[in-house]
């Protein structure tokens, strides 16, 4: 049973919990989680079940504290009214209200109302203020003000507040101008709001309709600079504009025919008949109106209303238009070029050529194509700049290449495990097939850590070009008819806006961004040339061959993954071969200088037991020697371990042609009669034909290292033990021999070299040997199949291997040419068979 959980109720501290297992510490989450929701499922239902009575508490708890308001404020009242001192002062003001009762009551009564409502007015202001009233009532109570506030200063002996209220309305007055330039700027205001606002505007600064115009143009100005340098809002361009086309829209509609209905409108009806202004209960008209006085209740304002015609007010308007929309593109570039994806650029451009096209109808005094070419050049140098920067960022890739082969990790590199090992045949695949998938692909094709390291970046890379190349295509494919369509402008014109968009700038954007990811490419390859060039040093230990096998792969992933749009610019890759040559070069090595041992020993053997396995009449070979075989096999075996992935057609071929040309000088090594001197050898050993090349390495002059020497002897050790031991008894037995020859006087008859009949058995042999290797070794580019009549080393074009076996030939040819011209037809079937037998063996080179 599983232990139980710990009480989180226990705890010390939150770290507590974090010393139990994860198994614990999830089942403490999800109790806490259940009782989380379990309290609040609580408090919600105890909260709504006693909502009602909690409102009605607070109700009745705010009507006690205004009736305890009411009690104390009565009594206290009471209290003063029976102080003895306050009724002493209320018998002598109605002893002084009597004397003065015959006084005017009219002219008391007018200056009292006067008073009250001129005290009234700023209450009132700031309310209609603070609340989203009509702006048009407080410019109107305002005016009133004013006018009370002239009518009480005229008098003798004002009151001593009198300055105060005037500060204050001055006050208002400066709070209420802003306001008004709020609805002027907003985009949601309506036509009638703003013929509102600018009635307001009007009465408040006594400004004629063309000052009116101007403020509103003024107001536009600044709100369209407001939005384009707001940092805070990303939709601020796209504001902008709408912003310059309202304003385009409004002073069409607006102006001058609604305003100066509406300015005619407040010079045809006194202020204080309004509607608007008697309804007002702060300033209490129904007792005071009659008291004002006639000057009062009978003002209207004086506006020029007519002083701004059609003629004028489009001037204006094309003047401010050509302002605001150079102001507009150029908050439009600052404002761009802060953007770093691509994505929202193109989004920003469809948004807004849609509200441009909508309401181009409404442009006056700027051209149509002039603002478009504004807006395409804006979002198209961007993109373009976006495109260079994504298309230059495949420098990462070289980045991370100079890194991984500037640090270079031997052991790293070599951690990739054959492709069937236990683990991987054991593994779970319960959950599919996945991992099963991506393990043997990345065993397939040698994916180690360093060639994953520069993957990762290439795929990022690719994936941000994909997607810019996406939005390319969408700019492509992004119909404007709808917007088109409400344009009043001829066929032509639609359609050469149409391929404008549609057309020239994808085209545009689509030849930049193929040219920047050439020149990008082109950067690569030179830096991949460079690698190559680099690595042609050969180091014994093999570090430039793991090098180059890491970069070939890491080629192979990028050219097997290019870009869409660069898929069919011509992409070639010269360095490629050096990589392979390089690689080539460090797996013949030990193959080669184990193979030139093993030829060189064998012509140290007395007898040649290979001829009875000869078949035929005449006798000839048909299986190739030993050494051929294993050679081929370590070859093979060399190549598995630098990964079986890296060997493309075209490496294989550089490979062969590699070993072929360091075969040559091999296969020519031939013993030949010894020479006789007086009966006798001259030096007692066999000689190599005169003119034959010792043999060599793959590279001049390149020398074996230590841990080749080592391997070069355990090879010996393993391969000629038992031929050693054979061959220290026959040298014992002849040692013996030759003691008891010379202690008799007796001299051997004839000499110790190989026979006659020996070199042309071996001679023959080794031409079926390089006839079987010249199958083995065939380029893609030459015919392969023996039953091809064209096929054979006569037909091919010639290198030093083929001038090897031609040597061998002509050797043999000496004695009988056509004889041995069917031989070599015989050899060469019997070589090409037993190359179609074994040829899986070595798949790599087949």
């Amino acid at each position: 049973m599983a232990a139980e959980a710990p009480d989180p109720k226990t705890f010390g501290s939150w770290e507590d919990a974090f010393q139990y297992p994860i198994a614990a510490v999830r089942g403490m989450e999800r109790q806490l989680r259940n009782d989380i929701g379990s309290n609040r499922e609580k408090l919600r239902s105890l909260v709504g079940a006693s909502y009602r009575d909690l409102l009605g508490t607070a109700e009745s708890i705010i009507e006690m504290d205004g009736q305890m308001q009411q009690v104390e404020s009565y009594i206290g009242g009471m209290g003063m009214r029976c102080n003895s001192r306050l009724l002493g002062k209320k018998a002598a003001n109605l002893r002084a209200w009597d004397s003065h009762s015959k006084a005017t009551d009219r002219e008391r009564y007018a200056f009292a109302s006067q008073l009250a409502v001129l005290r009234s007015c700023p209450e009132v202001i700031t309310r209609l203020l603070r609340t989203p009233g009509s702006v048009l009532l407080a410019a109107k109570v305002l005016v009133v003000s004013r006018l009370l506030h002239k009518k009480i200063s005229q008098r003798g002996h004002p009151p001593r507040y009198l300055e105060s209220l005037r500060n204050k309305l001055a006050t208002l007055r400066r709070k209420l101008l802003p306001k008004i330039d709020r609805y002027l700027k907003s985009l949601e205001s309506s036509e009638s709001t703003l013929v509102e606002a600018m009635c307001a505007f009007s009465l408040a600064t006594s400004s004629s309709s063309a000052d009116v115009l101007r403020h509103f143009h003024h107001v536009r100005q600044s709100a369209v600079s407001e939005l384009g340098q707001r940092a805070d809002d990303d939709q601020r361009v796209s504001k902008s504009l709408q912003l310059v086309v309202k304003t385009l829209r409004d002073c069409q509609t607006i102006i001058p025919a609604q305003l100066a209905r509406a300015l005619e409108t407040l010079k045809t009806t006194p202020l204080m008949e309004g509607l608007d202004v008697r309804s007002l209960r702060e300033l209490n008209l129904d007792l005071h109106q009659r008291w004002l006085g006639d000057d009062i209740n009978d003002f209207t304002p004086y506006i020029r209303h007519d002083d701004l015609q059609k003629t004028e007010a489009n001037p204006l308007l094309e003047q401010w238009a050509k302002t605001a929309f150079s102001s507009f593109l150029g908050d439009l570039r600052k404002m761009v070029e802060k953007v770093e994806n691509p994505a929202v650029v193109v989004q920003l451009r469809q948004e807004l050529l849609e509200l441009w096209l909508s309401t181009k109808r409404h442009s006056v005094g700027v051209g149509t194509f002039d603002i478009l070419n504004g807006i395409r050049d804006a979002f198209n140098n961007r993109l373009k700049y976006l495109i260079h920067q994504q298309s230059a960022n495949l420098r990462d890739v070289s980045a991370s290449l100079d890194a991984l082969l500037e640090n270079w990790n031997r052991a790293l590199a070599d951690t990739c495990p054959p492709m069937w090992t236990d683990s991987i045949i054991s593994s779970d695949i319960g959950t599919g097939g996945k991992f099963l998938k991506d393990e043997l692909s990345r065993r397939a094709y040698s994916r180690t850590e360093p060639v994953r390291t520069a993957s990762t970046i290439y795929t990022t890379w690719l994936d941000d070009i994909n997607s810019l190349e996406r939005l390319i295509t969408q700019l492509g494919e992004s119909k404007w008819a709808d917007e088109l369509d409400d344009m009043d402008d001829d066929d032509d014109t639609v359609e050469g806006l149409h391929n404008m968009l549609s057309e020239d700038d994808p085209h545009l954007l689509h030849k930049t961004f193929e040219d920047d990811l050439e020149d990008s490419f082109r950067m690569l390859c030179d830096r991949m040339n460079d690698y190559a060039k680099n690595l042609q040093t050969y180091d014994g230990e093999g570090t430039s061959a793991q090098k180059s096998a890491f970069l070939l792969r890491v080629w192979r992933d990028i050219a097997s993954r290019l870009p869409s749009i660069y898929r069919d610019v011509p992409f070639e890759s010269p360095f490629t071969p050096l990589f392979q040559t390089q690689v080539s070069k460090t797996v013949l090595q030990k193959p080669i200088a184990h193979c030139d041992k093993r030829i060189s020993k064998r012509l140290q053997d007395k007898q040649f037991q290979a001829r009875i396995l000869w078949e035929g009449n005449p006798p000839l070979p048909v299986l190739p020697s030993p050494w051929a075989f294993r050679f081929l096999h370590e070859t093979v075996k060399s190549m598995t371990d630098f990964g079986v992935d890296i060997w493309t057609p075209q490496a294989a071929d550089i490979l062969k042609q590699q070993t072929r040309d360091a075969l040559a000088p091999i296969v020519k090594i031939l013993p030949r009669l010894p020479r006789q001197v007086n009966g006798h050898d001259a030096n007692g050993e066999s000689k190599i034909d005169d003119g034959e090349e010792s043999s060599q390495t793959p590279e001049e002059g390149a020398e074996v290292g230590p841990q080749d020497q080592d391997h070069e002897k355990d090879e010996e050790t393993r391969d000629g033990g038992k031929e050693n031991s054979e061959e220290e008894m026959k040298s014992k037995n002849n040692h013996k021999l030759s003691s008891a020859q010379n202690a008799n006087g007796d001299h051997p008859s004839k000499p110790s070299g190989p026979s006659e009949e020996m070199i042309r058995d071996i001679k023959t042999q080794r031409l079926f040997d390089a006839v079987y290797l010249d199958y083995a070794l065939s380029l893609k580019s030459k015919p392969t199949s023996p039953d091809d009549p064209d096929n054979g080393i006569a037909t091919m074009l010639p290198d030093s291997f083929d001038s090897a076996q031609s040597s061998i030939l002509d050797d043999l040819q000496m004695e009988d040419v056509p004889q041995w011209n069917r031989n070599l037809d015989r050899m060469r079937k019997d070589a090409g068979a037993y190359w179609k037998r074994t040829e899986l063996l070595f798949a790599l080179l087949a």
